[in-house]
């Protein structure tokens, strides 16, 4: 199990709303954890999947019309496992 966080960016001149939207339903489609966030997006599932997953939100935006797309990504694997709420948990519980 690993925990990314990702970012797609379309480089668009106009409301780039739609384009993130577009995205985020490919998330929501997926059937894996995630949380939104206001600069991105974590998920959680096995490496494959969050990979494939971030491919396909990617390819939404670019098929959208995008004509230039940046994603990034961050990926935390340990041999243990990790969990969104493993992440969060601690920083949650102090505020």
């Amino acid at each position: 199990m690993v925990v990314a966080e990702f970012t797609v960016t379309p480089v668009v001149g106009e409301e780039m709303k739609p384009y993130v939207d577009a995205a985020i339903e490919l998330v929501k489609a997926s059937g894996l954890k995630y949380e939104v966030e206001a600069m991105g997006t974590t998920i959680e599932g096995e490496l494959d999947q969050v990979l494939d997953v971030v491919k396909k939100a990617h390819l939404a935006v670019k098929q959208m019309g995008a004509d230039r797309v940046l994603t990034e990504i961050r990926i935390d694997d340990r041999s243990v496992g990790v969990t969104i709420q493993e992440e969060v948990e601690p920083y949650r519980m102090s505020v």
